[in-house]
């Protein structure tokens, strides 16, 4: 059962606060985040329950590592220029 450790909860290092493992569960695009298994690993066999209740397709896009900085601000950017032209 997917829901057996939701109401679990532990401090998250991204929120800052308390958050049960439904949270971690959803907060990656209704997927559970990144950060999942080195967080929970210590109270529960998290790998074994990734792997019970996810697909490979599901558990690659889990674990896709973030753009990083530079390249996220300039997509940003050009986004931005994209609908300055549209509106102009």
């Amino acid at each position: 059962m997917i829901e057996q450790h939701d109401e679990k909860t532990m401090r998250c290092p991204r929120v800052g606060g308390e958050v049960n493992f439904r949270f971690c569960r959803f907060e990656n695009n209704m997927l559970p985040c990144r950060w999942v298994v080195g967080c929970w690993q210590m109270q529960m066999d998290i790998n074994e329950f990734l792997d019970e209740h996810y697909s490979q397709e599901e558990l690659d896009r889990i674990f896709v590592p973030p753009k990083p900085k530079i390249e996220s601000l300039v997509d940003l950017m050009e986004k931005v220029r994209r609908e300055k032209q549209e509106d102009d």
